[in-house]
């Protein structure tokens, strides 16, 4: 007996393909306006943050609908999570930028490796050094009495 996929299944492999490639699409559409954003310019800031409320609203919805992607999901929204911190730690235009790009490539690695259908990659070190960055800044500081 030949071992086809039901049209059922292969509906949902097509809703899972889709889907996530919409999500990888959103992924790298971000990275480019991060790095395209102008350092300075009051009117350019606010479109960025304008675009970015945008971007995670449609980013979530497009990762919502991924069938059978529950620990994919919860490890690019514990990645895509750490991208406005940039700004509360204070990093320069440069360092920011550099922020959000390593932060959207974690998160392609992680969507690529589930879309091939290939165990998900381990947390990266710069990834785990940037939740070490962002604890440290939110750690209360000990003050002698």
């Amino acid at each position: 007996m030949a071992s086809g996929k039901t049209a059922k299944e292969q509906r949902r492999d097509e809703r899972r393909f889709t889907a996530g490639r919409t999500a990888l699409d959103l992924l790298i559409r971000l990275r480019r306006a991060a790095a395209n954003r102008s350092e300075g310019n009051a009117e350019s800031e606010a479109a960025w943050v304008e675009e970015l409320i945008e971007w995670t609203t449609t980013f979530d919805a497009a990762l919502l609908v991924v069938p059978d992607g529950d620990e994919m999901r919860e490890r690019v929204f514990e990645v895509v999570r750490q991208l406005g911190f940039y700004d509360v730690l204070g990093q320069t235009h440069n360092e920011a930028s550099e922020w959000i790009n390593a932060t959207c490539t974690e998160a392609i690695e992680l969507l690529s490796a589930f879309l091939r259908e290939e165990p998900l990659p381990p947390p990266s070190e710069p990834f785990l050094d940037r939740i070490g960055m962002i604890e440290a800044h939110f750690r209360p500081s000990s003050s002698p009495s």
